[in-house]
C-alpha cells in the first residue's frame, strides 16, 4: 500500500526546466525525471518508481523545492503523498498560491503550460495518459465528438482519488496487469470529462451491445490466449466495442469485469495444472498468464487464502 513519507534523498534545487514532449509508444525512459525523456535539465526530480501499460504510466515520484516548467502532449493527473504548497502559473497569467493536500487532485490537458514553484520538497503519483485515450472516450459518451477541458490545479473528486491510489498500488506491487490498468485508464478518463462537460451531452449507453454471439467470442479469445498479455483494447476489438463500452457491456453479460474474469480463469488453469501435473510453480505462472511465480503467488494467496504450495500439498 503507499503511503506517504517525505524523501531525503533530495537537495533543494534552482529554476529547472521540463518540456514532456515523449509518446506513451516509445520506450519508458528512465533516469532522474521520467517524464522528461532526457531533454533539457530535471535534476529537482527522483522518480521512485514507474510504470508503463499501453497508454498509461504512473510514476512515484520526489520533487525537490524550486521552479519547474511543464509543458506535455499527454494529459496530467496529480494525487499528493505530501502536501504540494507553493506557487503556479499557467500560460502567461497571473501567479496563484497553490495549496493541493492529500485527498485533493490536480489535472492538466495536454498541451497546457504550466510554471510552479515549491519553497519544499513534495512527494506524489503522477499519472500520465494519452490523447488517444481522452479522444476514443469523447467519441463515445459526448454529443458533438468535443469537450473544452480546463486545468485544475486543485480540485476534489473521491472516486478520481480512488482511481489514481489503485493505479499506484499496482505500480508498488510490480505486477503488470494489462487489462486492470487499461480499466483503470479508462475510468479515470471518464470521470475526467465527466468532470468537465455538461450532464446533458452525455450519451452513456452503447449503440450495440455485447450480444451472445460476441460475447461467445471474447471468451474463446480469453481461453486461446490466457498465457498471453491481454489488454482491455484487445478484448473491445475482438467484440467490436470500444474499450469503454466493451468493459460495461462485459460486466453487464457476465457480473464481473474482463479483468476479474481473466484472472479467476487464470487461477482456475493453474489450479488445473497444479492438480494434474507435477510442473514447476514457475513454469506454471508462465503458463497460466501471471508475469512470475511471486505474480502467481501473490494473487492465488489473495483468492484462496492459502499459496500455491500449500494448495498443492493440500491435494497431494
Amino acid at each position: 500500500m503507499i503511503m506517504p513519507s517525505h524523501s531525503d534523498e533530495l537537495s533543494p534545487a534552482g529554476r529547472e526546466v521540463t518540456r514532456a514532449r515523449i509518446g506513451l509508444s516509445g520506450r519508458t525512459p528512465t533516469g532522474p525525471c521520467l517524464a522528461h525523456a532526457g531533454k533539457g535539465h530535471c535534476h529537482g526530480f527522483h522518480v521512485e518508481k514507474a510504470q508503463r501499460w499501453g497508454s498509461i504510466s504512473a510514476e512515484i515520484v520526489n520533487r525537490a523545492a524550486g521552479e519547474v516548467f511543464w509543458q506535455s502532449d499527454l494529459y496530467r493527473t496529480i494525487y499528493p503523498f505530501t502536501d504540494i504548497l507553493g506557487t503556479i502559473q499557467g500560460d502567461g497569467g497571473p501567479i496563484r498560491e497553490l495549496q493541493l493536500r492529500r485527498g485533493y487532485f490536480a489535472f492538466r490537458p495536454n498541451g497546457v503550460a504550466l510554471r510552479s514553484t515549491l519553497p519544499c520538497p513534495a512527494r506524489f503519483v503522477r499519472i500520465l495518459q494519452s490523447p488517444d485515450t481522452y479522444e476514443g472516450i469523447i467519441w463515445d459518451m459526448v454529443r458533438g465528438g468535443t469537450v473544452q477541458f480546463e486545468p485544475d490545479a486543485v480540485a476534489h473528486d473521491p472516486l478520481v482519488s480512488q482511481i489514481v491510489l489503485t493505479i499506484a498500488n499496482e505500480l508498488e506491487a510490480g505486477f503488470p496487469d494489462y487489462i486492470l490498468a487499461d480499466a483503470l485508464s479508462t475510468a479515470l478518463a471518464v470521470q475526467i470529462v465527466r468532470r468537465h462537460v455538461n450532464p446533458s451531452a452525455l450519451t452513456l449507453n452503447p449503440a450495440n451491445g455485447l450480444s451472445r454471439k460476441r460475447l461467445e467470442r471474447v471468451r474463446d479469445y480469453i481461453e486461446i490466449h490466457l498465457e498471453d498479455r491481454l489488454t482491455l483494447a484487445d478484448l473491445a476489438e475482438v467484440a467490436c466495442l470500444s474499450p469503454y463500452h466493451f468493459s460495461r457491456s462485459f460486466k453487464q453479460a457476465v457480473g464481473v469485469g474482463p479483468q476479474r474474469y481473466v484472472m479467476r480463469l487464470r487461477l482456475e488453469r493453474a489450479k488445473m495444472l497444479m492438480r494434474r501435473t507435477k510442473r514447476p510453480l514457475a513454469a506454471i505462472a508462465q503458463e497460466t498468464g501471471f508475469a512470475d511465480q511471486s505474480h502467481l503467488t501473490s494473487i492465488f494467496r489473495r483468492e484462496t487464502g492459502l499459496t500455491p504450495g500449500q494448495y498443492r500439498a493440500a491435494i497431494a
